[in-house]
């Protein structure tokens, strides 16, 4: 899924059904992230991907309480679909960002 299809997904979605895809990605991609942990340890094994995936969350929540408090420039928004389709970022983001948002996507339509 590339970031034009991602973007159609959410143009095509109310903002409550936005609101509650966004909340469910964050959520997902938060689970799938924990591949970047030492199993059963404290440590971190994939640094890179818990910054990307940091990063991504940082542009998620500020894009739901826009949606949520009705701001009109709908800034953070409108640019989200190039965050969730992460194809700046590393292979292994790529796919657990885009893998979130269509189980997300799946759970809010």
């Amino acid at each position: 899924m590339d970031t034009k299809q991602i973007q159609k997904k959410l143009d095509d979605l109310s903002i409550e059904e936005r609101l509650n895809l966004l909340i469910g990605y964050g959520h997902q991609l938060t689970i799938m992230c924990r591949d970047a942990y030492e199993f059963q340890g404290p440590g971190v094994t994939d640094p890179g991907l818990l910054r990307d995936a940091n990063e991504i969350q940082h542009r998620i929540y500020q894009a739901i309480r826009e949606l949520a408090q009705g701001e009109s420039s709908g800034f953070s928004v409108t640019g989200i679909s190039n965050w969730i389709s992460a194809k700046e970022r590393n292979e292994k983001i790529q796919s657990a960002s885009v893998e979130a948002f269509k189980w997300a996507l799946q759970k809010c339509t």
